[in-house]
């Protein structure tokens, strides 16, 4: 026998799911546009040769405007200097063919990053020279000692440089990727609460509804044992498709305005605290949505399967499907 406590965590389930994928799309919209990832990775490059105090210099709405029209100076390679190694390095062929005209790339091999430094040191300080003798030559100390750390008592040729380069970058670039997941998840939370406050998505106001409204609950299980995991696709205008669909989707939920928490309200203490569990439902809206929607599919399937109403299980002669929906990392 179902539980009516099941069905609405259920119905609030599936309510988060919509607007964590609304969210999603929205986020990944603005990142493809905007082409974050690629700025990320060049900070990521600033701070792995040690020359992060430079970050400033490529930062700002000017540049995020040129590169939201592919303008060239997007990234202001030009303001870090001429004798800036990530400026050189990231200007060389093997990394700038990886990208169209006035963009960078959002992800970069650590195999063609490593032959990139190394192929732009040695055609501006000259071949056949010591590892050593090469970033002696660049004048930057940390990065120096850091590889040169590396390296240890092995070779001194340039092909211990690679190797110590590709390891060094796929170092930093794993604790960049970190670092991205944790500002996307916050830009989620933003967004979601952007969502909960324009459309009244307020997740105190909706639990009640569903627990007064045994058909509106019935309704949202509904769709909920019919909701099937996707991926987002890549580009920027399905993103602005598939967040437009999910805002028609919420709008056949019991949210948006007005809002019966104001109906009956009359006098300043009773509008503020009206008011106050407002927000209280917006903001636990909005930290649902920054969960992400694999979160809510995983919490939706295993509600179901509590309420003993999941799907049927596949056939014996075919692989149980597997999904693995991630959050966008720099590789991508």
């Amino acid at each position: 026998m179902s539980s009516h406590y099941l069905d609405v965590a259920v119905g609030l389930s599936y309510t988060f799911l919509a607007v964590s994928l609304l969210c999603s799309a929205t986020r990944e919209a603005i990142a493809s546009l905007f082409q974050t990832r690629a700025k990320v990775l060049l900070d990521g490059v600033l701070t792995m040769l040690h020359e992060s105090s430079a970050k400033p210099r490529v930062r700002g709405i000017v540049p995020s405007i040129l590169r939201l029209f592919r303008r060239q100076g997007g990234f202001r390679l030009d303001r870090l200097g001429a004798k800036s190694l990530t400026a050189e390095v990231m200007r060389h062929p093997l990394i700038s063919g990886m990208a169209q005209r006035g963009r960078l790339p959002s992800y970069i091999p650590s195999a063609i990053f490593a032959r990139a430094f190394v192929a732009t040191l040695t055609s501006k300080y000259g071949k056949g020279k010591t590892a050593a003798a090469l970033l002696d030559s660049v004048g930057n100390e940390g990065l120096t000692r850091t590889l040169l750390a590396i390296m240890g008592e092995g070779p001194d040729d340039a092909a211990a440089l690679e190797n110590a380069v590709r390891i060094w970058y796929d170092t930093v670039m794993e604790r960049i990727s970190g670092w991205y997941k944790r500002r996307s998840q916050f830009v989620l939370f933003l967004i979601g609460l952007f969502y909960a406050c324009v459309m009244n998505i307020d997740a105190l106001q909706l639990s009640q509804r569903l627990w007064s409204d045994s058909a509106l609950t019935a309704q949202l299980v509904q769709k909920a044992e019919a909701a099937k995991p996707a991926v987002l696709p890549p580009a920027a205008l399905e993103q602005v498709r598939q967040a437009k669909a999910q805002s028609q989707e919420l709008l056949g939920l019991p949210i948006g305005w007005p809002s019966s928490r104001f109906e009956s309200v009359s006098g300043t203490a009773a509008f503020l605290a009206a008011l106050a569990f407002a927000l209280m439902g917006w903001v636990a809206t909005a930290f649902a949505a920054s969960l992400g929607s694999p979160f809510w599919f995983d919490g939706i399937g295993w509600l179901l399967a509590l309420r003993g109403t999941g799907a049927k299980p596949a056939a014996e002669t075919t692989a149980p499907p597997t999904v693995v929906v991630t959050l966008p990392s720099l590789r991508k």
